[in-house]
């Protein structure tokens, strides 16, 4: 019995995750000059808070969930980006652009989000570009101001 409990105080500590790229904190390479997470803050100017998760996104999505997200995005965009300019605005969420503008998953389908007026935001081009598949919701940073 006292052996197992020595195992249990020996063994390492769970991996902790970063909330913007998913990655095991440290292999993340977020917070460096220059990273895409640094580019999107810059952009929109405002310094990204450290974010950790206890657990990794959900990866592999198979092609028919992703499909089947595209078509109801398709399917209900006018319906959503009208529902977010009159809830937000009518413009980028990060960077305050007005011209150009897209829907972006707050949480990608790539990492399990679905395509849900909860998980949506309207963010221009370039934004759009530079967030990739990193989650970021600029829309609670909209919402105070």
């Amino acid at each position: 019995m006292n052996g197992m409990r020595k195992k249990a105080a020996n063994m390492p500590d769970p991996p902790s995750y970063c909330g913007y790229c998913g990655r095991i904190s440290r292999r993340c390479v977020c917070h460096t000059a220059g990273s895409a997470l640094q580019r999107f803050a810059q952009r929109g100017g405002h310094a990204p808070a450290p974010v950790q998760r206890a657990t990794p996104y959900k990866r592999g999505v198979p092609p028919q969930i992703k499909r089947a997200e595209r078509r109801a995005q398709q399917r209900h965009h006018k319906i959503w980006y009208e529902a977010l300019v009159e809830t937000y605005g009518e413009y980028c969420f990060n960077c305050g652009a007005a011209d150009d503008l897209a829907l972006d998953h707050v949480l990608p389908i790539a990492k399990g989000g679905r395509s849900a007026l909860s998980n949506l935001q309207l963010l221009c081009a370039a934004c759009n570009r530079l967030k990739g598949k990193l989650v970021i919701d600029c829309r609670a940073r909209h919402a105070e101001t």
